[in-house]
């Protein structure tokens, strides 16, 4: 394996002959592939590369969120993307099957006292007790942001696909930290379509305090539940 630093190559990414490059924190790693390889076939290295793809699929779809990413990079491990880092720290709990209610989408935080949290087929209602229960705040954070993921399995149809993800997200200005609140998230169209053609699904929330500029001050740990 060799690094190149600097730009002298740009940024590259991908294969050129019997060599992989990718891109890491500006520099431009190089790792030659073997020549040929024999894929195992044992029913263990099966289950790992299934819960690989698995793991990989929940790990794009929290990278994907903004707020997630900005989160997740605060925690990023050295010479690690911020993919990377989610998924090495989700590996250990997916299955080779679907995500499971173990899987994480925050690294990490205070613990978000939840009261009810109600997944429909057109909305996410989110029964919140007072933040203040969980964590103290201080007079810079004013906001609050709150992301959900929710992944939905065990398809009506065997021949749609045996889980898929949805996003949601919620913001909320000038919250009162000390007060119950309840959120509400609509499903756009595809949302609701997707949740129509499963049969359970797992709910991953999170929230985060912001400051009047934005910028994240602290969050909580990840809210599963299962239906």
């Amino acid at each position: 394996m060799a690094r190149v630093t600097g730009n002298v190559l740009g940024n590259l990414r991908g294969r050129l002959g019997n060599l992989s490059a990718r891109t890491v924190n500006g520099q431009t790693i190089l790792s030659a592939r073997p020549e040929s390889y024999t894929l195992s076939l044992s029913p263990e290295a099966i289950e790992a590369r299934s819960k690989f793809g698995v793991t990989g699929s929940i790990s794009k779809q929290i990278a994907e969120v903004d707020l997630l990413n900005t989160i997740w990079t605060k925690v990023k491990l050295s010479g690690m993307s911020v993919f990377n880092t989610i998924f090495k720290k989700n590996y250990p709990f997916s299955s080779a099957e679907r995500p499971t209610a173990d899987n994480i989408i925050t690294p990490g935080g205070f613990s978000v006292p939840v009261q009810a949290a109600t997944v429909l087929t057109d909305n996410l209602t989110v029964e919140l007790l007072a933040l203040t229960s969980a964590a103290v705040f201080s007079p810079e954070e004013v906001d609050l942001s709150a992301r959900a993921i929710i992944c939905y399995y065990d398809p009506i149809n065997p021949d749609d696909l045996p889980y898929q993800f949805i996003s949601l997200q919620s913001d909320v200005e000038a919250y009162n930290f000390a007060q119950t609140f309840e959120m509400n998230m609509g499903f756009n169209v595809n949302q609701q379509n997707i949740a129509a053609k499963y049969q359970h699904s797992i709910l991953y929330f999170a929230v985060a305090s912001k400051n009047a500029d934005g910028k994240v001050v602290q969050y909580s740990a990840t809210y599963t539940s299962s239906n």
